[in-house]
């Protein structure tokens, strides 16, 4: 009986190593496949004139962003913005504007804040909804 169980060892860890090795292989194209079906957000998708909606014409902010940075009434505010899936940042002065994704599509922002109102923006040509 303990021949037998010797005997077997090397197949049940031989059976191990290749369940081991397919559920690596699993996991390695898994990752390839999302990273296929949802790409990384690259800034040049958020390029354009983002404009604050429901607002007035004359109280209306509006920012674009580029490749040289932020800017607002033709000034470029910062020279850089941060960008993930869910939200989008950039620095003036010393504080941070930081903006959470409404949409799949990256083309509505909401700004976090602690303010009461929290402005929501459209990126102006892309956006499924009409500027007011």
């Amino acid at each position: 009986m303990g021949i037998m169980l010797w005997r077997k060892c090397p197949e049940r860890s031989l059976m191990f190593m290749a369940l081991i090795g397919t559920l690596v292989v699993i996991l390695i194209y898994r990752d390839l496949i999302m990273r296929y079906l949802s790409p990384p957000l690259t800034k040049s998708a958020v390029y354009g004139k983002w404009v604050e909606q429901n607002v007035p014409s004359y109280a209306r902010e509006e920012f674009i962003l580029s490749a040289k940075g932020v800017t607002v009434h033709g000034s470029v505010v910062a020279t850089d913005f941060s960008l993930d899936e869910k939200t989008l940042s950039y620095k003036v002065g010393s504080s941070i504007r930081r903006f959470d994704f409404v949409d799949q599509y990256h083309t509505e922002i909401k700004l976090n804040s602690h303010d009461r109102y929290l402005p929501e923006f459209h990126l102006e040509g892309r956006s499924h909804l009409k500027v007011l």
